[in-house]
């Protein structure tokens, strides 16, 4: 063999070695994987198109697409006069006109839906793809994503950028505004999927590693529906939070273990490990919050990589956390 082309083809087998090396456990070949591409349904644009006092005339041709938001009783004098103060409400107006500014063109998250949606129909064939709608919550920070029916409600309003300053004016937590920026929206959809085939298979957590397990899942949920994505993203961490926790797993690990958490019940307790937070209070001011979370997730997924014949469905269907945990071998490293 020509010595040349010995040494590039042994370069070539290094570099595709080197890339199959790096490529996650997790992620799918979704080659062959096609579905009709993402759109969502932009009530908000519609709303505020029309003329508030020509409302019953002119949002009549929409009745049908947005029956979610407009319910069977648009001809009731009361319904109409409840969406004009919605249409008029000068915070509603603000939020909005911001969101044109952030979201004036919804192609980038259409197609990153897409792409995640078609991880989504390989793992579940059977699921439907959901429909997406857009609209402007008025600051309900409770839900930014809501899902019922197989319809996904879009608050954009709720990602318009940490430095928004409405946020702060409204009182949000800075903690919370971290979150409230546009890279965290498919995240954050795709989550509240996983929350419901999660509810579905009638997962009830009772102890502190039934409720790691459970975020755990979640989290690695969005490993497989959108595996290049920075882990940031898809648990809320800035990049300091994930640093810290990385850094102090195993000290966060062997604290659990010393002080026979794993099994406790004791829901205050549970909440300050799983809940959202600036930090964690037993730690220190400059920890990451949520670790139960993020050390349920690096169990799920170590438990995956050693069971890589188990699927995505097989997997949330396991209610046994304490096998989860013992198969994984997970020692906090």
């Amino acid at each position: 063999m020509n010595r040349i082309f010995f040494h590039l083809l042994l370069a070539a087998g290094v570099v595709v070695f080197s890339q199959c090396r790096q490529r996650p456990h997790y992620q799918a070949d979704i080659s062959g994987v096609a579905i009709e591409p993402v759109t969502v349904n932009r009530f908000e644009k519609v709303l505020f198109s029309i003329n508030p006092l020509m409302l019953r005339e002119e949002i009549d041709p929409y009745t049908e697409t947005f029956r979610l938001f407009l319910g069977d009783e648009i001809d009731n004098p009361l319904s109409q006069q409840q969406l004009y103060d919605y249409m008029t409400d000068p915070l509603i107006v603000e939020l909005y006109e911001a969101a044109m500014g952030v979201w004036g063109d919804l192609s980038g998250l259409e197609a990153s839906l897409t792409t995640a949606f078609r991880y989504y129909r390989h793992h579940f064939p059977a699921e439907p793809i959901p429909q997406l709608f857009s609209y402007i919550s008025g600051l309900d920070i409770s839900l930014p994503v809501k899902y019922s029916d197989n319809q996904l409600v879009i608050a954009l309003d709720l990602y318009l950028g940490r430095a928004f300053p409405t946020y702060r004016q409204a009182g949000i937590p800075a903690y919370q505004t971290v979150r409230m920026a546009p890279e965290y929206l498919p995240a954050d959809i795709m989550r509240m999927l996983g929350e419901m085939l999660l509810q579905r298979g009638a997962m009830v957590p009772n102890n502190f590693l039934d409720f790691m397990i459970y975020e755990g899942k979640l989290l690695y949920f969005l490993d497989c529906m959108l595996p290049d994505y920075p882990d940031s993203l898809k648990i809320g961490y800035t990049a300091d939070q994930l640093s810290w926790m990385r850094e102090n797993r195993g000290f966060v690990w062997s604290y659990y273990l010393e002080n026979e958490l794993l099994y406790s019940s004791d829901r205050q307790m549970i909440s300050r490990f799983i809940g959202d937070a600036p930090f964690t209070t037993v730690f220190s001011g400059g920890s990451a919050p949520r670790t139960a979370a993020w050390i349920g997730w690096q169990i799920v997924r170590e438990y995956m990589r050693r069971h890589p014949e188990t699927s995505l469905q097989e997997l949330l269907r396991h209610h046994d956390a304490s096998f989860i945990l013992t198969a994984s071998r997970y020692r906090g490293r």
